[in-house]
């Protein structure tokens, strides 16, 4: 869904809750309005308030958090296959031919199959597994021949090690989302909290109008934020590949010698 239309939906949709609640809530509520009506009301809105704005804050923050984190695994699985990639130009010629071809095809495969499979179902591609699983059956066959090879073959295993660590934690954030017990509390708290303000009174229905509908937007507009957010690979905010790209423009530049 477009990420426009998606908005105008969520905050509109507030919007048009909160006035209408309220437009009717007054011709109802005018003629059971007593003495210190308002006064009873308020502190019991006021409380409810609170505790609905530290829930929403801390939801959207760890939202955010778990978008921000999704972001930075998957830049360090890519610039990890940087250093990779370059420590395969110190091993045997022909072995590191092919290891070159292989971090490259699962690079390739990232960026073209698998990123479309996550956005799609959350779910890892057969290509790019194979691949890495490749790199790691190739790594079996190596027989360094000098100290130095050696090293560089253990420095070879410790970076994929954690490039696959990277690639599982990337495949896992594809795949997870808020619990429904979790959009159940921060939508239905909204809803109840500015159904609450059609139990108010004002003897001048316009500035009730603008105030609800000022905080139902603002409401709209962080559940939006939490919609939009909630799958880092999936919508209108999702994470592109663009770190694997710049990955295999920085294979090239190995490749010249660079």
């Amino acid at each position: 869904m477009d990420s426009a239309l998606l908005a105008l939906l969520i905050v509109g949709g507030s919007v048009a809750y909160g006035l209408i609640g309220v437009w009717f809530g007054r011709k109802f509520i005018h003629k059971h309005v007593a003495e210190g009506h308002n006064d009873v009301l308020v502190p019991i809105f006021l409380t409810a308030g609170v505790i609905y704005a530290v829930l929403l804050g801390f939801m959207v923050v760890a939202v955010w958090e778990s978008y921000d984190a999704a972001h930075a695994n998957a830049s360090e699985e890519a610039a990890m296959l940087v250093p990779l990639y370059r420590q395969t130009t110190v091993m045997a010629p022909e072995k590191g031919a092919v290891m070159r071809e292989l971090v490259r095809q699962y690079a390739e495969n990232v960026i073209h199959d698998e990123w479309s499979t996550m956005r799609k179902s959350g779910a890892a591609s057969e290509k790019a597994r194979k691949s890495i699983g490749d790199i790691f059956r190739e790594y079996a066959t190596l027989t360094p021949a000098t100290k130095v090879r050696e090293i560089i073959a253990q420095q070879f295993l410790n970076t994929l090690s954690q490039i696959i660590l990277d690639r599982n934690k990337r495949i896992l954030q594809a795949s997870e989302a808020l619990s429904w017990i979790i959009w159940l509390g921060v939508v239905g708290g909204g809803a109840v909290i500015v159904g609450m303000t059609f139990l108010l009174y004002m003897d001048r229905r316009g500035p009730q109008l603008v105030m609800t509908g000022i905080m139902a937007g603002m409401i709209g507009m962080l559940l939006f934020i939490m919609v939009v957010l909630n799958k880092p690979f999936v919508g209108p905010l999702a994470l592109d590949p663009a770190p694997f790209e710049q990955s295999i423009a920085a294979f090239d530049d190995v490749d010249r010698g660079n």
